[in-house]
């Protein structure tokens, strides 16, 4: 087990010590928390986060800290959910409010595989780009610290430094040892579009932040004036994003159907999103064109496409899954929790975070770095310590995802 992993156990079981240590002292009859713990019932789990927390305070070789105890535990909770459910400490709520009124000053998607953080996206022409990120890219260290100790909140919040205060970043997929990031403008990104050959229509779209689905649309009218007879939709490297832009472009190729759901606990759906006739733009062939580069936002696209069989999804399954719903819980203490309270799941019910999306013609790209965790968890033979982490390194090949999609279009372009 990583040393993530262990703080973890220890953290998630930790979560009661308030109640064990404090509550302990009170008669266990007039301790609710403690006579639930005692009481048979819904409560298993909790009795053994008792005991393990008892020997904690009890048999620990050292007087142990509470309060990074306490901070610790709930930390643990969060990151046993998902990788964007969080707890805040207070001067990161401040921080997590600010964010929400500033742009964005690396250009740089992030999010974890393998346990490390990795690099999904990067906007052309931005600070990420400049410092000699590439996408695949696993970062080891950001200013020291170890990602793999970190939560993917915690790793963000080290990537918004000032701007233009260089951040140190160690990768372990390539012969760079270090590189320095610097906070900065990020530019706008354009829908890349041209017409290949045989009139096939070629859409690059870029990360699907607010406002992008009118240029994709303006995009798609362009091309379709070219006279273009079919359309290739690539999604790899658009990551993140807002799900209101990515269901506007879906919208564009859908006539009718069901383009994404929301659902809650216990997969209950709280909404569903169709698709509006008059927005339709096309009916033309579309091929899909996504990896694991392709998350959020792109993600509906993918998988609105494929489950209302309006087109073929080429490439790898997506595994990011970053559709969710966020709601943010003050503590009275000025702290908070992150909490995902539903996810967005395609057509036929698949929420993307855990199930992504799979496509039809499944092509794998090798491009991109791989982390080899069962490796990096294995003892070497002469001390017992874990080795350091498996990278394969990035190969550059020919793009046979694309070679596929077009290939598969000019296909259904003949049976058209």
């Amino acid at each position: 087990m990583s040393i993530r992993g262990k703080l973890t156990l220890i953290t998630v079981s930790a979560f009661i010590v308030i109640y064990s240590v404090i509550g302990g002292v009170l008669p266990r009859s007039s301790n609710p928390i403690v006579r639930a713990l005692a009481d048979p019932g819904p409560y298993p789990q909790l009795r053994i986060f008792e005991e393990v927390v008892r020997h904690i305070v009890n048999d620990y070789v050292e007087k142990p800290n509470l309060e990074k105890v306490r901070v610790g535990a709930l930390r643990g909770l969060a990151d046993g959910l998902d990788p964007y459910s969080a707890y805040l400490l207070p001067a990161q709520v401040t921080e997590y409010l600010a964010s929400k009124d500033k742009g964005d000053t690396t250009g740089l998607v992030i999010g974890q595989y393998s346990g490390f953080a990795y690099v999904i996206a990067i906007v052309p022409g931005s600070p990420a780009e400049k410092a000699g990120l590439r996408v695949g890219d696993v970062i080891e260290y950001i200013n020291g610290q170890a990602t793999r100790d970190l939560g993917l909140y915690d790793v963000k919040s080290l990537l918004l430094g000032p701007v233009g205060t260089p951040i140190e970043l160690s990768l372990i997929n390539r012969k760079t040892a270090k590189l320095k990031l610097v906070p900065g403008i990020v530019p706008a990104t354009p829908v890349e579009s041209r017409l290949l050959e045989g009139q096939i229509g070629y859409l690059k779209l870029p990360i699907l932040n607010k406002g992008e689905s009118v240029k994709v649309g303006a995009a798609i009218r362009e091309l379709l004036k070219k006279g273009s007879r079919s359309i290739v939709l690539d999604l790899r490297g658009s990551a993140g994003g807002d799900t209101g832009e990515g269901i506007a472009v879906a919208d564009y190729f859908l006539g009718s159907g069901t383009i994404v759901k929301l659902l809650g606990r216990n997969e209950k759906e709280l909404k569903t999103f169709s698709a509006v006739p008059e927005n339709d733009l096309t009916s033309l062939p579309v091929a899909v064109v996504v990896d694991r580069t392709t998350a959020g936002a792109s993600e509906i696209i993918a998988a609105a496409i494929l489950d209302n069989k309006r087109g073929e999804v080429i490439g790898e399954r997506t595994v990011f899954g970053m559709s969710a719903d966020q709601q943010l819980f003050k503590m009275n203490d000025g702290s908070a929790m992150l909490l995902t309270v539903a996810r967005y799941a395609s057509p036929a019910g698949k929420p993307f975070i855990g199930d992504g999306v799979t496509p039809n013609i499944e092509v794998k790209r090798p491009d991109l770095a791989e982390v080899n965790e069962d490796e990096a968890q294995a003892p070497t033979p002469d001390n017992g310590a874990p080795t350091p982490p498996v990278v394969v390194a990035p190969k550059p090949v020919d793009d046979v995802m694309l070679k596929k999609a077009l290939e598969t279009i000019r296909d259904r372009m003949k049976k058209s």
